[in-house]
């Protein structure tokens, strides 16, 4: 895709000089039109596969701590059971639930 920004038809006519506003709207029609044009071409020769990852599942766990005879808690989340069973062989691990929570901020 060559950048032809503001040459043919998308100078709206004109040979000289253009404002901002116009040189705005040329920009963006050129490219619209060229990327449709460029996909065109290459749907003839191959096929765009969009490639999506799944997300990971976040195990989200309430732990709770007590450390010199004050209980803490706190909700924490983890991508993997092995990172989730590294943090339960610390010290201080009182109990842990498994929670079913969509957002950080709930």
């Amino acid at each position: 895709m060559r950048n032809t920004y503001n040459k043919g038809d998308f100078r709206a006519g004109e040979y000289g000089k253009i404002s901002q506003e116009l040189r705005k709207y040329g920009n963006k029609k050129w490219r619209r039109t060229e990327k449709a044009a460029i996909e065109d071409q290459f749907s003839e020769t191959f096929t765009f596969k969009k490639a999506r990852k799944a997300r990971h599942k976040i195990i989200w766990v309430k732990i709770t701590k007590v450390a010199n005879g004050v209980k803490r808690s706190d909700f924490r989340g983890f991508y993997s059971e092995k990172e989730f069973k590294n943090v339960l062989k610390g010290p201080n691990i009182v109990r842990y639930f498994h929670t079913k929570r969509q957002n950080k901020n709930k």
